[in-house]
């Protein structure tokens, strides 16, 4: 997210999230990791802990592997309410899943993750009771599939480039001045810091 929100800062782009459900086989309400995932995932994890640890960004071992669908939903519901809800029921989520370490995968869950981030939630918890936004993301997911998708996070630039994996910001950088697009004014090109903040 770090890296979307310092594309937006520094290029004129517009940053879209769609959704993905990468792990469609965890059970509705989330499994505790097993200790023969852990060890396989741990290269990947130890990549993932420096870069979180440069960027200034906490991060938590997760005991849980979530069920992401009803976060989905949430966002597509969000999305229909708008950019300011979109982007802070996007940011609850990932706090909630990776800073502070919880399962979000029930409807109980999801919604207390954003309230606790002090968004209102009026119609959120019948949208996902009622399934409204399930067929959306189950389609938006079959097509990612469909066009080789098959990990997150994934970026996709104009239909030209992809970057998929967590990759240091000068992936990012190079990916969109060799797209032509210019920087936003007031920004250089050879700032590198990166900003603290949330997941």
């Amino acid at each position: 997210m770090q890296r979307a929100d310092r594309m937006a800062r520094e290029f004129a782009v517009e940053v879209e999230w769609v959704p993905f459900e990468l792990h469609p086989d965890i059970p509705p309400e989330g499994q505790v990791r097993d200790e023969a995932l852990k060890h396989r995932q741990a290269p990947m994890r130890a990549r993932i802990e420096v870069l979180a640890e440069a960027g200034n960004l906490p991060l938590q071992t997760n005991q849980y592997r979530s069920n992401a669908h009803n976060t989905l939903e949430a966002g597509e519901w969000a999305r229909e309410k708008g950019p300011e809800t979109f982007d802070a029921v996007h940011r609850a989520i990932f706090h909630a899943y990776f800073a502070a370490g919880k399962n979000v995968s029930t409807i109980d869950q999801v919604v207390e993750a954003i309230e606790a981030a002090d968004v209102e939630t009026p119609g959120l918890r019948d949208a996902l009771e009622g399934g409204t936004y399930k067929q959306r993301v189950d389609e938006l997911t079959q097509l990612a599939r469909q066009n080789g998708i098959n990990g997150t996070p994934t970026f996709i630039f104009e239909d030209q480039f992809m970057v998929s994996g967590a990759q240091e910001w000068p992936v990012f950088a190079d990916a969109l001045t060799r797209l032509g697009v210019p920087r936003r004014a007031g920004v250089a090109p050879e700032e590198q810091a990166e900003p603290a903040g949330g997941a």
